[in-house]
């Protein structure tokens, strides 16, 4: 476990779901977009978080996450592994902070709990739950949770999921759009993925999503959410996050691997759970 404790802040204010309208986020209107990717519209994608992450003076490195609860953002391990500050940015689309932006909220974390057996080098249990809060915060309704997955929910092999992000290859903003961006992924057998990547093994956590026409995906952020709209209600559910091998998608069109939500659900219920007591 790694957690360090810091002050919280909040900044941003309600606006009613009447004024939720598309948000210019480049000044010029003439905004940057990623290879393939589409803008997002305002609210499509209500849990998806940003994180500004802080390694002393030198270094910052931006990733992106997903919301599960009123107080939790997950994201992939090697995003706060080492750092000094987390910033937890929810309900804006675009990349940059601006004093315009009505929609930003920003938090700066309280603690991380990271999985046991994370391998830097591997990737193996690539996960962490960031804590934004120590009182469940009432939220907008332009921000709203993804639901996790069962552990025996089908992986949908074959299926068209979602991404989103904003192309910060590196953990870096130069040439990342200017306002969050999607895909449309196909999630792939494992064994497209093991000839990708020939140490994922079965049982291990991770798969793999690429463009059904192998087209170039440089939407994925490091921790980027996968999704897909379920039920009823088409509510959003976390089948992945984004956790290795984003540059290469970007540049070849290659699969990109990530961190199956099936296998670290279970974990993230019980952080959550005993961060609740």
């Amino acid at each position: 476990m790694k957690s360090s404790t810091l002050l919280l802040l909040v900044l941003g204010c309600v606006l009613p779901a009447a004024e939720i309208v598309a948000l210019h986020c480049n000044p010029s209107g003439n905004e940057n977009v990623t290879a393939n990717g589409r803008p997002a519209y305002a609210g499509q994608f209500p849990h998806h978080a940003l994180l500004v992450v802080r390694f002393g003076e030198d270094e910052t490195r931006h990733c992106s996450g997903a919301l599960v609860d009123e107080r939790h953002v997950v994201t992939v391990a090697q995003c706060v592994v080492g750092s000094s500050s987390v910033e937890v940015h929810l309900g804006s689309n675009c990349l940059l902070a601006d004093e315009s932006d009505k929609f930003r909220y920003v938090f700066t974390a309280v603690e991380f709990t990271v999985r046991d057996g994370y391998d830097a080098e591997t990737f193996v249990n690539d996960v962490a739950v960031v804590r934004f809060t120590d009182e469940a915060v009432r939220l907008p309704p332009w921000v709203k949770p993804v639901r996790l997955p069962e552990a025996d929910e089908d992986q949908y092999v074959g299926q068209e999921v979602l991404t989103s992000g904003y192309g910060l290859m590196d953990y870096g903003t130069d040439g990342a759009a200017d306002g969050l961006q999607y895909m449309r992924l196909v999630v792939l057998e494992l064994e497209a993925c093991q000839a990708e990547f020939d140490f994922v093994m079965p049982g291990t956590g991770r798969f793999c999503a690429q463009e059904a026409d192998h087209e170039r995906n440089c939407v994925s952020d490091v921790g980027s959410p996968l999704v897909r709209k379920e039920g009823r209600l088409q509510e959003y559910v976390l089948l992945g996050l984004a956790s290795f091998g984003q540059t290469f998608a970007c540049s070849q069109g290659n699969p990109g691997a990530l961190q199956e939500m099936r296998e670290h659900a279970t974990w993230v219920r019980e952080v959550l759970s005993m961060e609740g007591q």
